[in-house]
């Protein structure tokens, strides 16, 4: 039994709608507004979502959009109602991904005939991908079971050991490639031109392939795998650099099939065609599928499942072919790189190095040996590679988009499935203020809570905000030390931007402060974070804002500095712009601002030391060591007033504090480690 969503903002038309499905066998649910109904989906997924557009909140185009943009709903038929009768928003709801759209007052029969022709649509889509492919892999293996050079080619005949028929280990390099928007395009196709469309383009991607000496190429979905080893095959070109070589030829093969689909399917509103290509090298387990004497070979193994892992994030981070430094160091000279990451495979304790892989300058055994037709087109090649890429780009940045603007006005209630994003599971809203909300999330990869931070940098006053968001992550990257706060991720669309980061289940320092901290405590926490501030010091950047609020408690009672949002590099500040401040501005938090930031003089890494001897006076004496009337009176005792007496039982600190707490920059230590050396003898 089908299960259809309906999203209606007036009762009376969505019970007349529900009432109707249900005497025609359907199973129903309803919402009366798109964040309600935004949730009933994910709570459980349904075969068919009607929606009106004009409703309170989240309307009908920000719910398509959103279900759109979630990879658990984005295939499911969409069909929207409208009292508008016009060809703009007719437009914009087909262009948004809208199956079908009726527009108010309609039949019983109009409304019948567009739902059963949907899950129709969506059913034959279903079993034609499912099904079709399996003849379309072995109508393929046919096509090209005779060598390019019309010998016969045993490619996917591999001879097992004697000692064990049904497997072989080898080294090799796995290449693994997907369509990065399959399922959209499958929408707008009925059955016949979705298996018309996989059998061209995967015509045109095997070639490339075996034409470097790919291998065992297995078809799964819209997805292909081919291993390129040493031992099954006479070309003298490594493994690696054929497998490269095949990648690159695969992104031209699908950039000229664009041109294919825009021929044989005019006007139908196809989305941009992109592709994503992975490659990772190291032992696999070739095993025989069928029969004893079966000829077909699955690979298997650590190595194929990073392989994917590799494409995978090509869909992520909007790129077109991406290696581990592995098959890059192997590929041999003239590979052309772009990116370069550290990439954390999910539930391993492993991090990969990857590289983006843009061109290939060939040489002269590349020539002789079947990359002739890449030298001839290197600046097509090229050019493909840029333009899939801005493709994915342009697909992540818009599914974010959606994902990250449908977050802000959910209600998290209980029971519902937690939200998705990018690898977190959204549990609730832990705060907001401003153009931010945050959240609690898990990292899906191995449940470690962090928060995530979401800015939404829609509004005219939004791009200073936007320049501090990415100031605290571009600063933070650079820093890894466990008395600062670990960023693990950033992302942006064109109207938001978040950052995940560590989660303090204890909150800040305050509540400890204001509650009295022992000399020993005071001491430590001191200590811990003087370490963190010779870590950003040493890279650089002063923090600007040292305060209570800013130091982050762990459950082992460790602290962490957080909240660089108006840090500044010293090093870069000017070349990259990360600061929006300028020569004369004030910027921290009064009671704890050092004089030159006061007099909006230059800061240095002083700076943030005199705001830590405010702190570590708090910490001992149980108050702030200035106060005043007013702000301009609390400021005036930052530049003039003298460093207030420690209680009896810490005096022998005072020399320590006056020191931290000095007028002038000079006079106060002139570095945080200098500051450690003198707690040191303290404890």
């Amino acid at each position: 039994m089908s299960l259809i969503l309906v999203v209606e903002d007036d009762d009376a038309i969505r019970g007349n709608i529900v009432r109707l499905l249900n005497l025609e066998g359907f199973e129903t649910a309803s919402a009366a507004d798109g964040l309600a109904g935004l949730a009933q989906a994910r709570r459980r997924a349904p075969d068919l979502i009607i929606s009106d557009v004009n409703m309170p909140g989240m309307d009908g185009f920000a719910l398509l959009a959103a279900v759109r943009g979630d990879a658990a709903l984005a295939t499911i038929p969409f069909l929207l109602l409208t009292a508008l009768d016009d060809r703009a928003s007719m437009r914009r709801g087909m262009t948004t991904g809208a199956d079908d759209y009726l527009s108010k007052p309609f039949t019983r029969n109009e409304l019948l005939e567009s739902v059963n022709a949907l899950l129709r649509k969506s059913a034959r889509v279903e079993t034609r991908i499912a099904t079709g492919l399996a003849a379309l892999e072995a109508r393929l293996r046919n096509a090209f079971a005779d060598h390019i050079g019309g010998e016969k080619n045993d490619a996917f005949t591999v001879e097992a050991p004697a000692d064990d028929a049904a497997r072989q280990v080898l080294e090799a390099t796995v290449l693994v490639s997907t369509i990065h928007n399959f399922t959209s395009l499958a929408e707008k196709l009925d059955a016949g031109e979705v298996s018309e469309l996989l059998t061209e383009y995967s015509g045109r991607s095997c070639q490339p392939v075996l034409t470097n000496g790919g291998r065992h190429l297995k078809f799964v979905g819209d997805g292909l795998m081919a291993v390129f080893a040493d031992t099954l095959s006479e070309s003298p070109l490594s493994a690696s650099r054929r497998a490269v070589s095949a990648g690159l030829a695969m992104a031209l093969a699908a950039h000229e099939f664009r041109a294919w689909l825009v021929q044989r399917f005019p006007g139908r509103g196809l989305p941009d065609f992109a592709v994503g290509v992975g490659l990772h090298c190291g032992p696999i387990t070739l095993c025989r599928m069928g029969t004893a004497d079966s000829h077909d070979m699955l690979p298997v193994g650590d190595t194929v499942s990073l392989a994917a892992r590799l494409e995978a994030v090509t869909r992520e981070r909007g790129w077109t072919v991406l290696t581990s430094e592995a098959v890059l160091a192997g590929a041999g000279p003239g590979i052309q790189t772009g990116t370069r990451d550290a990439l954390a495979v999910p539930g391993k304790q492993l991090t990969l190095d990857v590289v983006e892989i843009t061109g290939l300058q060939t040489q002269l055994d590349d020539k002789i040996h079947g990359m002739a037709s890449l030298t001839e087109r290197a600046a097509e090649v090229s050019a493909a590679v840029r333009t899939n890429s801005d493709i994915t780009a342009r697909a992540v940045k818009d599914a974010l988009q959606a994902k990250l603007a449908a977050l802000k006005d959910l209600r998290f209630e209980a029971g519902t499935e937690p939200v998705r994003l990018k690898g977190y599971r959204i549990t609730r809203k832990i705060g907001s203020g401003g153009m931010t909300e945050v959240y609690l999330a898990e990292r899906e990869s191995d449940g470690l809570p962090i928060v995530l931070k979401v800015l939404d940098s829609s509004g005219k006053e939004a791009s200073e905000h936007l320049v501090r968001f990415i100031q605290e992550y571009a600063l933070l990257s650079q820093i890894k030390h466990p008395h600062v706060i670990t960023i693990h991720d950033q992302g942006f669309s064109d109207d938001h931007a978040y950052i995940a980061m560590e989660y303090f289940e204890r909150g800040d320092l305050r509540a400890e402060l204001d509650s009295g901290m022992t000399r020993e405590r005071a001491l430590a926490v001191a200590g811990q974070l003087a370490m963190a501030l010779a870590a950003i010091h040493g890279q650089g950047i002063v923090h600007r804002d040292i305060k209570p609020e800013n130091v982050m408690l762990r459950s082992d009672g460790s602290v962490a500095l957080a909240d660089f949002g108006i840090a500044k590099s010293m090093l870069q500040a000017e070349s990259l712009g990360l600061t929006q401040t300028r020569h004369g501005d004030v910027v921290g938090t009064p009671y704890y601002m050092s004089p030159e930031q006061v007099s909006g003089k230059a800061v240095t890494v002083q700076s943030d030391l005199y705001s830590l001897g405010v702190m570590f006076f708090e910490m001992l004496a149980g108050r702030r060591p200035f106060v005043g009337d007013s702000l301009e009176s609390l400021l005036a005792k930052h530049l003039h007033a003298a460093t207030p007496p420690l209680p009896a039982a810490h005096a022998d600190l005072q020399d320590l504090v006056n020191q931290l707490m000095a007028k002038e920059a000079a006079q106060r230590y002139p570095t945080a480690n200098a500051l450690l050396a003198d707690l040191a003898r303290h404890s």
